[in-house]
């Protein structure tokens, strides 16, 4: 059911990427895993860009209207998470915590980052359907 539930949640993100959505994501790790999830995007690395949070937030809220914040489930990415929120509404564009918030709910037992999705997401397909 994990496995089922997890994948629709990836592909609401595939599409949010399709509309031109950016993702903010801690950094390299992250972005292959989930190009290896299939999720092929504008995506907006907020570690070692040599910008500060808030030039990054400009950014991502300059170029849409809404942006999805994607940030690790752990203490950092949380606090990353509520300051990106924060400044990216003070632009006046709009924050996404949904998918994360639906991400962190599933797995919230299992992983604490983006980069361990795509082998969790692996472990759950076969517990479901066993080969």
């Amino acid at each position: 059911m994990s496995f089922r539930r997890l994948s629709c949640i990836i592909e609401e993100l595939k599409i949010c990427v399709e509309e031109g959505m950016p993702i903010l994501i801690e950094g390299r790790k992250d972005e292959k895993a989930l190009k290896k999830l299939g999720i092929n995007g504008n995506f907006i690395k907020v570690s070692g860009s040599g910008l500060k949070l808030f030039e990054i937030a400009e950014m991502a809220a300059k170029s849409s209207s809404k942006v999805i914040i994607l940030t690790d489930f752990d203490k950092k990415g949380d606090e990353l998470a509520k300051r990106l929120s924060e400044d990216i509404q003070s632009l006046g564009s709009h924050p996404d915590l949904s998918i994360r918030r639906k991400i962190r709910g599933i797995t919230r037992k299992y992983i604490k980052d983006i980069e361990s999705l795509p082998k969790h997401m692996d472990q759950l397909e076969l517990e479901e359907r066993p080969r």
